[in-house]
């Protein structure tokens, strides 16, 4: 069975605040941008100290959104199973197909490297994505992503979140999935980093110009200065657990 190894998060910012964006979020995920690539210098990744990345960055002509790339040594066959599972073809870029998955989220299907491996810092990484689903999308979407990652699925804090469980602890990017509460058009996806000093961080994300906009119990709601929505959550770097 053809399944990714690879996951990347995209975040993909407003052109006209491209330069700002990439030094807010290379300060917030303390992490370094790679030189621009792309016919207009639309692409870059954001590079940890050691490993393989797994936050990239791309300037649209739109609002701020988070769209994933999926990579497996065969792409074709991942194309296919993508389909048959319920994902449509948008577009491509070049040789890259860009889906939908069945409630509507943006991803693209991408060749993976040799032997990824994502180092994990000890006090923050942005090594999560959270998948927003609304109520009337949440079984055929969970049941997606499950299929087509391969991977187990257990329940999260709360009867409202579930989890794709990584096969390798120490891997690549972790799946939260979010049953909202309110209805949308689509599915989205937003950015969650694991943090041991949540306060702290919240604190420094608000120099940097962020704004605070809800507190719960194990997580911050954070809005980026190019609109993005994130979560600073209490979690083990190294594990993705929760703090105890």
């Amino acid at each position: 069975m053809t399944t990714p190894v690879w996951y990347d998060l995209f975040l993909d910012v407003p052109r006209d605040g491209w330069q700002a964006s990439v030094a807010f979020w290379s300060a917030a995920a303390r992490l370094t941008p790679s030189p621009t690539r792309g016919e207009d210098g639309q692409f870059l990744t954001l590079l940890p100290a050691a490993g393989t990345s797994c936050v990239r960055m791309q300037a649209i002509d739109g609002g701020p959104r988070v769209h994933l790339d999926v990579a497996s040594h065969d792409r074709d066959a991942l194309l296919r199973r993508a389909l048959d599972l319920g994902a449509t073809e948008a577009w491509r870029y070049e040789d890259v197909p860009v889906l939908r998955s069945p409630g509507g989220l943006l991803f693209c299907l991408t060749l993976a490297e040799p032997g990824p491996r994502l180092e994990r810092p000890a006090d923050l990484v942005l090594d999560q994505v959270c998948l927003d689903i609304p109520p009337r999308l949440w079984d055929a979407e969970v049941a997606f992503w499950q299929r087509l990652s391969g991977r187990g699925i257990t329940t999260g804090r709360a009867d409202h979140f579930a989890r794709l469980v990584d096969p390798d602890p120490a891997g690549g990017l972790r799946f939260l999935l979010q049953r909202l509460g309110e209805d949308r058009p689509t599915v989205s996806a937003h950015a969650d980093l694991a943090v041991t000093d949540r306060p702290a961080e919240v604190a420094r994300h608000r120099g940097l110009g962020a704004e605070q906009v809800a507190e719960h119990e194990a997580w911050t709601i954070m809005r980026a200065p190019d609109g993005h929505v994130y979560c600073l959550t209490d979690r083990d770097p190294a594990t993705g657990h929760p703090l105890p």
